[in-house]
Formats: structure tokens, C-alpha cells, sequence
């Protein structure tokens, strides 16, 4: 036996004595602690760590620790140990099982560095199983070495040791006979340290001169051979990277004579094996012999896929350690993670302080952060990196395959930098490939995903304004950047990290005010909710509990959208800030989303808050929001509201709005938006359509051109709301002429609505078409509007349709159809355990019977 295979029996025993068949890090501890016990002799948790493979070893082991751990399975030292192993060889034993037994204690020895240096647990990788058929049929057929080449980040190492693991050593391998020698880089790079070159580690390990000389050996001597011999040879690209070193590497390949039994794999990255494949295509040989299997794109040079959504999940799983499908993922996340080294990246930050869910879109761009910060930001030389990271962004564009330039664009600032740009390359940030759709082929650069490129894009932009947002960044953006594109999107979104980061609120209302498209204004209003809500939860962030002002109010405010995202954003922040007159401000709209959800519970919590600050209330809004949501509880409870001192203050409030001056839009204040909203839908529940009629009247007299804010989501509830007085006032044109105006402004691509408004609208519609009797349109519009109320979770405005559905289906000769849809609104109150309050009925007086029924029914 070699010192490897000894140094193998030794753990073997060490295992054994300690009662343990498998071993992790945290075992390592109580070996060192046994070991005292049984030797007195004291060593360390970390030299069992090293001598087990999960921390580095850079030199050998003393001969104490050797005792030592001798000692304590039995034997008076070292030398007793090794004498007692040697004697228990056969003699019999064959060459081929003698060579199997030293190719083993290296793999062994190299699988266990490759499963330690795993950036996500080895158990939880997935197996990659795509690549099984391919070296299957490698090993079968005539080939005398194949290449996995990839990117950095896409698994190569992982995919080797789980390829041995299947085929060599599990149970039920179905190679077992064949020896497999897996060379990782460490293997090397140790036998270059101790002086050796590559050939005499060969022959000081396995006897013989050269792998020629072995492979010789076994064609004259056929008897001795009992399967195939593999070497698997990983992680060498730095090793490559030296001019004489690639020379040896290349005569090595070309010294293995054609045979039978003889395999070489070798793991490499794309960049090294541009520089290897014209070297072993100068060979008939290796041409012929070479198997590039049957993922290999000629235009990446590449063979290893993209994650597969499956895979993706498998290792998802085991990392959450519960079950993960594709809806608890967002969709650009699943598109990022088809590279395995985010998913490492994903790992190491879930280890440290984060509050995101898998299906929050903002975790991508923590993902990128992270790794940019980890690996250019804090690592050495990255002056040098930025600026060329910087460089190459300004001279990337689009070809057939993606974002790239060509290499001899930038090549002055390599030659500047030229260590700069290769630990770029060696990190895995920058990918050189080649281009062959030219005459000549050529080299180019891209990064190592398009978000990293958008990321450096984005700094760009805020360099031209010194770091700071304003309307001008975001005109910026407005004008250099397509409409509707990912890559606007990505920029929007990384301006709105940016203003949260800094605690720049204000600047976000430039996203509303601007033309940007009203998918775009919805996604940026989610995304700063996403941002909001993890800066106030994260430690030293600038946007904390005292930091949150009325800038958050009037954005909140803003867009109602009333998503999932955007209960949740109010809920945690209205718990969390500290500033009494937001956190009261926050309450209302929590009460607001209450009221939608037609959630009892939560709204009494809410309101016994707002209660306590009673006096305050008065004081910050022009009518106390308290009365107002009293109002619509008592409704929902069924019980009697004092409605004549409610009905007198809404009075006198309009009489106040009426008599002031006119004012411009910019006037208008959050305070009076909540308000404003609470009065009309309480004078509409109180069916006081006429003084409804005057309020709007009177918020038209103080705000001549509301009805023109593109910017706030008031604007178009206050039209739609003004539409539906008209149509209980029986003014029918008039509701025809803002049907129409509302279809006009919603089909200008930059006004800014909400699902929310959506489904208002369709509300609307569909009573317009049931007042003026055209039934069949009314049922299109209120399925239409269910369609989005049932996606968006709006339980009042659902229960609204169908009790609009209901009254337009009772008009017409489908008495089935009108039994059905009352059993799917039964059904829908009895799965979400809710009421059917007044105010959610907009039909007409002679509903009132069937509403009537329908609200006393009980299952």
C-alpha cells in the first residue's frame, strides 16, 4: 500500500471505532474529543477536519497526529499501523486490483474535496442525469477521451463526482470492475509543490513510467486487463493557463495509443477549451476518437444545458427542506437559477440575513448584489474590474446570440489590465467565446448573464447623475431606454432598489408621472411594496422605522392596487414605523383593504387602534376617517347606524370643499384622498345619491382639472364613481359620456390604472348595460370583471358582479344559468366564511327582494 491507501484504512478505522458509518463536519468535534479520552493525546477539531477531507490540506500530516489517531484504534503507532496493513495485502492480489485500490484512495480523496467545495450541500445538487446516456455510450464505443465543457457556474465538478459516484461507486454501479482515477486540481496543483512533475507522480502512485508505458503494458499482457481504466481529469484550467504546462498536457493526449480500454475525460471551461480544441484537432487521432456528446453547441462550445425547471426544484427542495413547486417561484427567478452557481449564490445568502420568499421578484437582484459585492466589489483589484466591467458594458450589443462584443473592441484596456480581466474571466463574471458566423472566426466577450450586464448599465446611469434620482433620471431612462422591454424593466427596477437603498421616496412618484407604460407603472408600484417591505426588516437600512414619511403615504396612496403584495407592505409597516400621524395614515388604507376583503376580524384590530388616536384623527383629516369606516363595519354586522350625525358632517364637509378656491391638482393631499373616498362609498351605501352627486361637484369645484391626474388611481375611481351616480340618478347619457372617456384614457398605453380599477370599471359597464337593458352586454362585462377580481383575490368587488350578473341573467330566458351563478356566489361566500353586506349590492330597487333572500340565506 501507498501512503494514500493508508491513510484511507486509517479513516476507515477511525470511523469504525467512533461508531460512525458516515461522517459530517460537526463530527469532527467528537472524534477529537474520543481520541482525548482514549490517548490523552490532544488533537485538534480542525486537524480531524483536514485529515477527513473537509478543510484543505496543504502539507502532510505530523507524525503525532498520526499516532495519535493510531493509537486510538489499537495499535502503539504509526509505523505499527502501516506494518500491520502491508502484511495484510495478498500476494495474490492482481495487478488491476492493486491499481484500482491506489485509483480509488485518490478518487476517494478527491470526491470528498469536491463534495466540501460544493457551493450548495452535494446531497442536495441534482444528479444531471442528461449527460448519463452521453458517457454511457462514451464508455461503450470506440472513443478514446471525451470533453464536458461549460461556463463557470454551470456544475462541471458536481456533474464529474455525481458521474463517478453512479457508474463506479455506489451499490449498484454498473461498472465496478473498471477503475476510475478522478484528478482534481488540488492533485496537481500538491504534486506540483512537492517538486514533482506529472509523470513521476504517475509513477510513484501506480508503478508505472507513463500512462503510454501502462497502456502498452495492458495490450501486451491482455489477460492482466479486467475492464476499462477512465481518468477523469477536473478543475485544470489554471494549470493550463501556463504555455509549458498546455504543451505537456497536449503531449500527454497525443502519447495514448489507440486502444480498448483506455478513457480520458476532461472537465474544462469554455474558455480553456477555445484554446484546446485547435490543439487537439491538429490530431487524425484525437479527431477521430474525441466524442463531443450530444448537448455540444459549436457556437458556445459548450455540452452542459441550463438546469432544467425539474432540477431547479430538486435542489430547491432539499435546500428549503420542504416541498417546492413552480408556482412558488417567480418566473425570472426560475430563468436565473437555469445557471447551477446561483443557485450557490442563493444558498450562502439564505445562510445569512434575508427575509425574501422564493416568488418575490426583488431576490434576483439581491442574488446579483451579493455575488457583485462578494466578487468585485470587496475582492482585490476591483478598480481594475469595475472599470472594465464598466468599459465592456459601454461596447456590448446585440448579436444573434445575445449581449457580446468582440474582443479586439476593448482589447487596449486588457492589455491595461490584463490580471484584472483574466481573474474576471477565472471568477466567472466575463465569458470569452467564439464567434464563427464571421469569415473569420472571432473572439468575443459576454457577461456571464444579461442581468449582470444590466446591473453595470444601471451604475452607468447613475454616474451621469452624480448618485442622485430625480425627475431628470428617470426622464433618462424614459428616453434611451424601449418601452415594454425586459431591459427597462430590469432599470426601472434596479432605480427603485436604489431610492429605497437611499431612502429617496419622493423621486419614486417620477415613475407614476412619467409616460411610462401603465404595465410598467404597476410592476415599478409592486416592486417598491417588495423593496419597502425587506429594507425596513433589514439591519442599518436607511429606510427604517424612522426614516418612513409622508412621501410613503402619498405613494401608497397613490395606487390602490390592492394585491396580495401590497396588503402585506401595509400591514408590516404600518406595525413597524414609528412616526404616529404614518402609521395612523397607514391604518386608513389598512381599513381600506379590510373593507375589500370584507374581513371582520382584522377590521375591528384595526380599528380599536385607530380609536386611541380619535382626537388626532380630527385633527389630520378634513372629516374623521374613524366615523366613516364605523359606518361600514356596523354594515357588516347587520347593525343600525346613527346615520343623521354621519350624513350632518359630510354635509357641512361639502359645503367647506365647495367654498374653496380652485386649486391645481399638485394641491391635492392623501388625507383628503382617503377621505374623499370613504364619503362617496358611504353616501352611495346610504343610497344618498344626490348629495353624492354634490360632493363630486364640490371636489370638481376645488380641483377644476382632477379628472385629468394620470398619476393616481383617485382620478379614475372618481370618474367611475360619478358614472355610477349618474346611472341611480337615472342621467343616462351622461354615464354613456364617461363610459366613453374612461375607454378612451384606459387604452392610452400611459395612464396609470390598477387591477383594482379594472374591475371598477367593468362594474360600472355592466350596470350601465343594465340599466339601458341591454343584458346580454351587462353579463359579458361582469364576467369579464370576475375573471380579474377572482386573479386579484377583490372578495367585495366579486361579490358585487355576481350579484350584478344575477340581476342581468334574471332578464333574460336562462333560468338555469341564474340558478347556477346564485349557487357560485353561495359557494364563494360559504369557502371564504364572509358576509354579503349592503353596500355590496349596485343593482336597482327591484333587486331588493332577491338581495334580500340571497343575504339571509345560510347553508
Amino acid at each position: 500500500m501507498n501512503s494514500n491507501e493508508l491513510l484511507i484504512e486509517l479513516r476507515k478505522f477511525v470511523l469504525t471505532k467512533s461508531g460512525l458509518r458516515n461522517i459530517d463536519p460537526a463530527h469532527c468535534k467528537v472524534i477529537s474529543e474520543y481520541v482525548f479520552q482514549e490517548t490523552k493525546n490532544y488533537v485538534s477539531e480542525t486537524t480531524i477536519k483536514r485529515f477527513f477531507g473537509f478543510a484543505n490540506t496543504l502539507h502532510k500530516f505530523s507524525l503525532f497526529t498520526l499516532n495519535s489517531l493510531s493509537q486510538y484504534v489499537g495499535y502503539s503507532d504509526w509505523d505499527a499501523f502501516m506494518r500491520d496493513k502491508k502484511d495484510h495485502v495478498s500476494v495474490t492480489q492482481s495487478l488491476w486490483q492493486t491499481l484500482k485500490l491506489k485509483a480509488r484512495a485518490i478518487t476517494d480523496t478527491s470526491l470528498v474535496i469536491k463534495k466540501n467545495n460544493s457551493g450548495v450541500p452535494f446531497e442536495s445538487t441534482s444528479k444531471r442525469s442528461f449527460y448519463y446516456p452521453d458517457f454511457d455510450y462514451f464508455l461503450k464505443n470506440n472513443y478514446q477521451f471525451a470533453t464536458v465543457s461549460a461556463q463557470p457556474g454551470h456544475g462541471k465538478s458536481i456533474l464529474m463526482a455525481h458521474l463517478v459516484e453512479h457508474f463506479f461507486n455506489s451499490e449498484q454501479a454498473p461498472y465496478k470492475n473498471d477503475i476510475v482515477l478522478l484528478i482534481n486540481s488540488e492533485v496537481i496543483m500538491s504534486t506540483i509543490q512537492a517538486g514533482l512533475s506529472l509523470n513521476e507522480w504517475f509513477f510513484k502512485e501506480f508503478n508505472f513510467p507513463s500512462v503510454s508505458d501502462m497502456i502498452i503494458h495492458f495490450k501486451n499482457n491482455p489477460n492482466q486487463k479486467e475492464g476499462r481504466f477512465i481518468i477523469i481529469i477536473d478543475g485544470i484550467d489554471d494549470y493550463l493557463s501556463s504555455n509549458i504546462r498546455f504543451k505537456l498536457f497536449i503531449d500527454f493526449l497525443y502519447s495514448i495509443e489507440e486502444n480498448n480500454f483506455f478513457k480520458t475525460v476532461i472537465s474544462v471551461r469554455t474558455h480553456t477549451w477555445i484554446n484546446l480544441q485547435p490543439a487537439l484537432t491538429g490530431s487524425a487521432f484525437l479527431t477521430k476518437s474525441w466524442y463531443t456528446g450530444v448537448f455540444y453547441d459549436e457556437e458556445t462550445m459548450s455540452n452542459v444545458p441550463p438546469l432544467s425547471v425539474k432540477e431547479i426544484l430538486y435542489t430547491l427542495s432539499h435546500i428549503e427542506k420542504k416541498p417546492i413547486t413552480i408556482s412558488d417561484i417567480s418566473q425570472p427567478l426560475i430563468t436565473q437559477f437555469k445557471t447551477p452557481f446561483w443557485l450557490q449564490v442563493y444558498f450562502k445568502l439564505s445562510t445569512e440575513f434575508i427575509s425574501l420568499e422564493l416568488e418575490d421578484p426583488l431576490l434576483c437582484y439581491e442574488l446579483i448584489n451579493y455575488f457583485l459585492e462578494k466578487k468585485i466589489f470587496l475582492a482585490k483589484k476591483s478598480t481594475e474590474k469595475i472599470f472594465l466591467l464598466k468599459k465592456i458594458t459601454e461596447h456590448i450589443s446585440q448579436g444573434n446570440k445575445g449581449l457580446r462584443v468582440a474582443k479586439e473592441n476593448i482589447l487596449s484596456y486588457i492589455d491595461s489590465y490584463p490580471d484584472a480581466y483574466e481573474e474576471l474571466l477565472y471568477t466567472g463574471i466575463l465569458i470569452e467565446e467564439k464567434r464563427f458566423s464571421t469569415v473569420v472566426p472571432t473572439e468575443i466577450i459576454r457577461f456571464l448573464n444579461d442581468d449582470i450586464y444590466i446591473y453595470f448599465l444601471f451604475i452607468q446611469i447613475t454616474e451621469i447623475f452624480k448618485y442622485k434620482s430625480s425627475k431628470a433620471f428617470f426622464e433618462y431612462i424614459l428616453q434611451n431606454f424601449s418601452p415594454k422591454t425586459v431591459l427597462r424593466n430590469n432599470i426601472l427596477n434596479w432605480s427603485v432598489r436604489f431610492c429605497v437603498n437611499r431612502n429617496e421616496i419622493a423621486e419614486l412618484k417620477n415613475i407614476l408621472m412619467l409616460p411610462f407604460t401603465n404595465e410598467e407603472k404597476n410592476k415599478a408600484f409592486d416592486f417598491i411594496c417588495s423593496v419597502a417591505k425587506y429594507e425596513l426588516n433589514k439591519p442599518n437600512s436607511m429606510f427604517n422605522k424612522q426614516s418612513i414619511g409622508q412621501d410613503f403615504i402619498d405613494l401608497m396612496a397613490s395606487g390602490r392596487t390592492m394585491s396580495k403584495l401590497y396588503k402585506e407592505t401595509i400591514k408590516n409597516i404600518s406595525d413597524n414605523v414609528l412616526n404616529q400621524d404614518i402609521q395612523i395614515m397607514l391604518h386608513i388604507i389598512e381599513c381600506n383593504i379590510l373593507l375589500i376583503d370584507i374581513d371582520k376580524a382584522s377590521l375591528v384590530n384595526t380599528m380599536q387602534l385607530l380609536k386611541r388616536n380619535y382626537k388626532r384623527l380630527n385633527e389630520l383629516f378634513p372629516i374623521n376617517p374613524y366615523d366613516l369606516i364605523l359606518y361600514f363595519y356596523n354594515n357588516l354586522i347587520n347593525k343600525p347606524n346613527e346615520g343623521r350625525s354621519l350624513e350632518d358632517k359630510i354635509i357641512k364637509l361639502c359645503h367647506f370643499i365647495d367654498q374653496s378656491p380652485p386649486l391645481r391638482n399638485e394641491a391635492l393631499t392623501s388625507a383628503e384622498i382617503l377621505c374623499y373616498r370613504l364619503v362617496l362609498l358611504t353616501l352611495f351605501a346610504q343610497k344618498n345619491y344626490a348629495e353624492c352627486h354634490r360632493f363630486i361637484m364640490a371636489i370638481l369645484n376645488k380641483y377644476p382639472n382632477i379628472f385629468y391626474i394620470r398619476n393616481s388611481v383617485f382620478s379614475p375611481f372618481l370618474l367611475i364613481h360619478l358614472g355610477h351616480t349618474y346611472l341611480k340618478l337615472n342621467y343616462y347619457k351622461k354615464a354613456q359620456r364617461i363610459v366613453d372617456f374612461l375607454d378612451k384614457i384606459i387604452k392610452c398605453d400611459y395612464t396609470y390604472y390598477t387591477p383594482f380599477i379594472s374591475v371598477g370599471f367593468f362594474i360600472f359597464k355592466a350596470s350601465f348595460y343594465n340599466c339601458i337593458h341591454h343584458y346580454e352586454q351587462s353579463i359579458i362585462e361582469s364576467s369579464k370583471g370576475l375573471e380579474i377580481a377572482e386573479r386579484e383575490d377583490f372578495k367585495m368587488l366579486e361579490v358585487a358582479l355576481y350579484l350584478l350578473k344575477i340581476d342581468s341573467l334574471k332578464h333574460t330566458d336562462v333560468p338555469e344559468e341564474v340558478s347556477n351563478i346564485i349557487k357560485e356566489l353561495l359557494n364563494f361566500l360559504s369557502h371564504h366564511k364572509i358576509s354579503m353586506p349592503d353596500y355590496t349590492n349596485l343593482n336597482g330597487g327591484d333587486f331588493e327582494q332577491t338581495f334580500k333572500v340571497l343575504k339571509s340565506y345560510r347553508k
